[in-house]
């Protein structure tokens, strides 16, 4: 890169270095994992919900957590196309004040189920759908020679950020539901809105000194051609992506909403230590946050296409093996983890498969689109466990459908093939 390229960057922008962009990234992200802490969150708001209303169940309450994910995957179509006309930072800003609007708002609703669906459902969901797009967008961007490893630390965040904050809810939720809401709404508009200022897109035609761009490769899944989100949904690889991410996250969707109930299930009752059942959900959140690391990093090393075959195998015979783990409470957690460590891999390997696939210029509004799989798979995986387990009268055929799906999306991953114009 000449030196007066250099000059004319740095007047255009104002980021010096570009892993500021990564830690604004990860503080962002942090803030939007949280939509994971439900179930902490619910520990306290269901019962305050029954003390105005005794017909509410926790089964109900999932609904609420659905309800957030959907609108989450929903938002992310207009938001990915919207940062890539104003700017990520005013988008993730946007994302931050309607979330804080959202979590705060609920301190007010707390006591009614459909108040708490609006606010902590819907606007807390579409919070997240309009900021979560945009770090991802960005640093790719700033990061073409590392995609898949930069994916893979910025949503890591989103992995970690229920993992922190389990915590922190616990805490305030034991003092007062309504004052867990405010406070938590205050810290996530606050470290969103600090994160959003370092997300800032390079200059047209930036990359890394000494960089240069791979040839395409068929055999690794790699077009090098640039799609408008309008041509990428023409494609049948649009489809097979979308699919494939389907059929992958909701297994990872299923254990979440399953693993403990699935463990009390058993006839010598597994675990019925709620500390026990908290330092799973605290492991699975590490080993959440490390899988999008680590599948990211192997991505870059061997291609998204054979990385994702590998995850898809591991995972589906995980889940075909994890109706038979419940003889020790140790190889559960062990179990538990592994699937949370695949299921992670999905979230630093989409994004870089849609760069690969369909190019990274218009990323955000293309990978918007393919996130909406996920959208579909977390409602499906929040809501239908106990309807799945209740019509076969058990968890076995549940883990070894998932496996399969798993599978499926295996050999998705086998015949995909980049598209041409």
């Amino acid at each position: 890169m000449s030196e007066k390229f250099k000059g004319i960057t740095e007047k255009l922008n104002p980021i010096k270095n570009r892993w500021f962009v990564v830690i604004g990234a990860i503080l962002v992200q942090l803030a939007l994992g949280t939509i994971y802490s439900w179930s902490t969150v619910s520990a306290f708001a269901t019962p305050y919900m029954q003390g105005f209303d005794s017909s509410i169940t926790g089964e109900m309450t999932v609904y609420i957590f659905g309800v957030s994910l959907l609108a989450f995957a929903i938002t992310m179509i207009f938001a990915g196309q919207l940062q890539q006309k104003i700017g990520p930072m005013k988008v993730a800003m946007i994302g931050g004040i309607v979330l804080g609007i959202g979590v705060i708002g609920s301190s007010f609703t707390a006591g009614s189920f459909l108040g708490l669906m609006i606010t902590y459902g819907v606007i807390f969901g579409v919070g997240i759908g309009f900021a979560y797009v945009c770090p991802i967008a960005c640093a790719a961007k700033w990061f073409p020679d590392k995609k898949g490893l930069i994916n893979g630390i910025a949503v890591a965040g989103f992995g970690a950020g229920s993992f922190i904050f389990n915590y922190v809810i616990r805490a305030l939720g034991g003092v007062s539901v309504i004052l867990m809401f405010v406070m938590i709404g205050i810290i996530y508009l606050v470290m969103v809105l600090i994160g959003a200022l370092t997300l800032i897109d390079p200059p047209e035609g930036w990359a890394p000194a000494g960089w240069t761009p791979p040839p395409p490769s068929v055999e690794d899944g790699v077009s090098g051609l640039e799609f408008e989100r309008k041509e990428m949904i023409k494609t049948p690889q649009f489809w097979m992506l979308w699919l494939s991410f389907v059929l992958s996250a909701i297994c990872g969707l299923m254990t979440i909403g399953a693993y403990k109930d699935f463990a009390n299930s058993q006839p010598t009752g597994l675990i019925n230590d709620l500390t026990f059942i908290a330092t799973i959900g605290a492991f699975a959140a590490l080993f959440n946050g490390l899988g999008r690391i680590v599948w990211g990093l192997l991505s870059d090393k061997i291609s998204y296409k054979k990385s994702m075959m590998i995850m898809f195998i591991l995972q589906g015979i995980f889940m075909i093996s994890f109706f038979f783990t419940t003889t020790d409470p140790y190889v559960y957690l062990v179990f538990v983890c592994l699937i949370y460590f695949c299921f992670g891999g999905n979230f630093s390997m989409f994004p870089t498969a849609t760069g690969d696939l369909f190019g990274t210029k218009k990323l955000g509004p293309n990978y918007g689109i393919v996130f909406t799989a996920y959208g579909i798979a977390g409602f499906m995986g929040a809501t239908m466990v106990n309807l799945f387990v209740s019509a076969f009268g058990s968890y076995l055929i549940l883990f070894v459908v998932m496996g399969i799906m798993s599978l499926g999306a295996a050999v998705i991953a086998f015949v995909l093939k980049p598209p041409t114009k």
